[in-house]
C-alpha cells in the first residue's frame, strides 16, 4: 500500500510550559557598590532530549516503504494517521480540550477536566508518528492502528521519558443511517507503554491509571476486565469471581494478555477469551 503521509511525522520539540522569570528588586542592586554587584547564579539547563531514532530500541520501526506524495482522503488510513498527528500536536501545545474531542465519547476513560489534569506532570511532551497500518473492516465498522513514539520530560526532577506503542482509531463505514460524525476517524484506544527499564506512566491515564471493560460473550457469559497499564496486566472476572491475572504481550496491533493457559486478545470492542483446555470464545464490549 502506498502512503501519502510522511513515513515519520515528528512534532516540533518545544516545551509547552514557559519558564518563570525571577526579577531582582532594583533597590537591592542600588544598595550594593558597583564592584560588589554579584553575577547571576548559573541556571542548570536540562540535557537535550535524544529520543531513540527509528530502528533503535524504543524508537519507531525503521520502515523504508516508499511514500506517496498524492493527496489522501479523510476516510483513508492516512486520514486516520493525520488525526493522530493533530492529536499529539494539540497535546504538545497544551490544548487539551481540543485533543480530548478527538476521542470517541467515553473512550478516554475520564472527563475532559481529568484528562487535562493528567498532563500536569509533564514539562515537555512530544511525539513521532509512524505510517498507519491497513484498515480492518467488518460489520460496517473500520479500524486502523497508527504506531506512536511519545517522549519528553517530567516536571519532577526534569527526568526524560520515552514511550512506544500505538493508537487505534475507529469510524463507521458508509452505511445507511451513519452520520457524518460517525464516519470520521476518532481515537478508540491508546496502547502506549514504557520501554524496557523505564517506569514512566502512560501519557493518557485515568484517575488511578486503571480502567474496567465489560464484555458479552457468544456462550452467554459475561466477562469483566480490569486493566492495569502501569503493571501491564489485566484481571479477568466472571460471575463476580476473579479467574486470573494476565500479563501483557507485545503484538503488532490490538492487545494480548496471557497467563497459565488464559488469553485475552483483540482490538477495539471485539475480543477473544480463552480459558485453559477450552476453545476461544468471541466477546464484544458492552457499551
Amino acid at each position: 500500500m502506498r502512503l501519502s503521509l510522511p513515513l515519520l511525522l515528528t512534532l516540533a520539540a518545544c516545551s509547552s510550559q514557559p519558564a518563570e522569570n525571577v526579577a531582582t528588586p532594583a533597590n537591592d542592586l542600588a544598595a550594593l557598590p558597583d564592584e560588589a554587584t554579584p553575577s547571576a547564579p548559573p541556571v542548570a539547563t536540562p540535557a537535550s532530549l535524544n529520543p531513540p531514532a527509528p530502528g533503535e530500541p524504543g524508537g519507531l520501526d525503521d520502515d523504508r516503504t516508499p511514500v506517496s506524495e498524492a493527496p489522501f482522503t479523510e476516510d483513508s488510513a492516512q486520514g486516520a494517521a493525520n488525526v493522530v498527528q493533530t492529536y499529539y500536536g494539540l497535546l504538545e501545545q497544551g490544548k487539551y480540550g481540543q485533543a480530548y474531542r478527538l476521542w470517541e465519547p467515553g473512550a478516554a476513560g475520564m472527563d475532559a477536566k481529568a484528562f487535562a489534569a493528567s498532563f500536569a506532570r509533564y514539562s515537555e511532551y512530544h511525539a513521532s508518528i509512524g505510517a498507519p497500518g491497513r484498515i480492518d473492516a467488518g460489520a460496517g465498522q473500520r479500524y486502523v492502528t497508527v504506531p506512536v513514539q511519545v517522549y519528553g520530560r517530567l516536571k519532577q526532577g526534569a527526568r526524560p521519558f520515552n514511550l512506544r506503542g500505538s493508537v487505534t482509531l475507529h469510524r463507521t463505514g458508509d452505511i445507511d443511517g451513519a452520520t457524518a460524525e460517525q464516519r470520521r476517524w476518532r481515537i478508540r484506544g491508546a496502547d502506549i507503554k514504557p520501554g524496557l527499564g523505564e517506569a514512566t506512566p502512560s501519557p493518557v491515564p485515568t484517575e488511578d491509571n486503571r480502567s474496567t471493560a465489560r464484555y458479552r460473550c457468544m456462550d452467554g457469559s459475561r466477562l469483566v476486565a480490569r486493566f492495569d497499564p502501569d503493571n501491564d496486566r489485566v484481571t479477568v472476572s466472571r460471575g463476580g469471581k476473579a479467574l486470573a491475572t494476565l500479563h501483557g504481550q507485545r503484538v503488532a496491533s490490538g492487545i494480548r494478555y496471557t497467563a497459565k493457559g488464559y488469553e485475552l486478545r483483540g482490538k477495539g470492542d471485539d475480543m477473544t477469551f480463552t480459558a485453559p483446555g477450552q476453545p476461544p470464545i468471541a466477546c464484544t464490549a458492552i457499551r
